[in-house]
């Protein structure tokens, strides 16, 4: 048994597959194993990956999509390391990653997951991460986590920015094969229930932000307030009541603010069907009044709410969006 495996769902992600296989393949520690699971691209990815004979790899393809969750827990049963680092298509990993993971979860074996700083790169794959230091201890209290998920959601931005232990996860369960996007956010929640979380406060990694991106994609966005509604609800049920206050004001100033902008957004270009179904849900899980209020309030003061984020949230700094493709 390797102490650690790298899981990678592949569909259709030729145009930066390469960059990301052969990153992972370059790591400056090497007993690992290497799981790919191809979910019936039809753009070459699979050709390509075919073409590979090293050991460590394991390759196996669905005969039709069946998404990323369901493809996370095919890879997850199909080996026992005690570490999973996830990854994904269209992200490379710098030579030190999985060394430096290993490390610190030797430091912290108590934690149900880690996630580190990392690089946010564009297209052409040029640095673009905001200069914004990122104060977050390494070891992350679970009330702390509550804290930071009420402000940004998913604490790590991204699924290849995690590395999972299995001694936790097999307490929590596997992935929610009914979500097609929070499905990540709703792990981190269940697992840092009763885990701390680690944060390694080292560049391990780079990630791309691409208007390919399943999460960039407006279509998607009523799939993320109907899933992240349902995760929220289940963060508010396990938190202190002091927490559970705290949390309320911290989503209405934020991540329901957002929501309530694409509400706003889909009424002025005409989509009143979509805006009906935002004002549905967040009308069921807060009161409209409050967050009008917010909006309008929060519209004036921008900057000042900007500013203020960074402040409250102890110099947190907000990930990107995830990308579920």
């Amino acid at each position: 048994m390797r102490p650690i495996v790298v899981r990678l769902p592949v569909c259709n992600g030729l145009h930066y597959l390469k960059q990301s296989v052969e990153s992972v393949l370059a790591q400056s520690f090497h007993d690992f194993d290497f799981l790919i699971l191809d979910d019936s691209s039809t753009d070459g990815s699979w050709e390509y990956l075919s073409g590979f004979n090293d050991p460590r790899i394991t390759l196996w393809r669905n005969s039709v999509n069946k998404g990323l969750f369901y493809n996370l827990n095919q890879m997850i049963q199909r080996s026992n390391s005690p570490l999973i680092k996830l990854w994904a298509q269209d992200d490379i990993m710098y030579p030190n990653c999985l060394e430096e993971v290993l490390s610190f979860h030797a430091r912290y074996p108590g934690i149900g997951f880690s996630y580190s700083e990392r690089d946010i790169i564009d297209q052409a794959g040029r640095v673009i991460t905001p200069k914004v230091a990122d104060h977050t201890p390494e070891l992350i209290s679970p009330e702390l986590h509550a804290r930071i998920a009420f402000f940004v959601g998913s604490i790590a931005g991204n699924i290849a920015n995690v590395t999972l232990s299995r001694a936790a996860l097999e307490k929590v369960g596997l992935f929610r094969e009914d979500m097609r996007i929070s499905g990540d956010f709703d792990m981190w929640v269940r697992l840092a229930q009763n885990h701390p979380v680690g944060f390694i406060h080292s560049r391990l990694i780079q990630l791309r932000d691409h208007a390919g991106q399943l999460s960039r994609q407006e279509e998607y966005f009523i799939f993320h307030l109907r899933e992240d509604m349902e995760v929220y609800q289940y963060l508010l049920g396990y938190v202190s009541p002091g927490t559970r206050a705290e949390g309320r004001r911290l989503l209405r100033r934020f991540k329901l603010l957002f929501y309530y902008t694409l509400m706003v957004k889909a009424i002025l270009k005409g989509h009143f069907r979509t805006a009906a179904e935002f004002f549905s849900m967040l009308s069921r899980f807060d009161n409209i009044g409050i967050l009008t209020l917010s909006f309008v309030w929060n519209r004036v003061m921008r900057a000042k709410r900007y500013k203020s984020a960074l402040n409250d949230n102890g110099g947190v700094v907000i990930p990107k969006q995830r990308d579920c493709a």
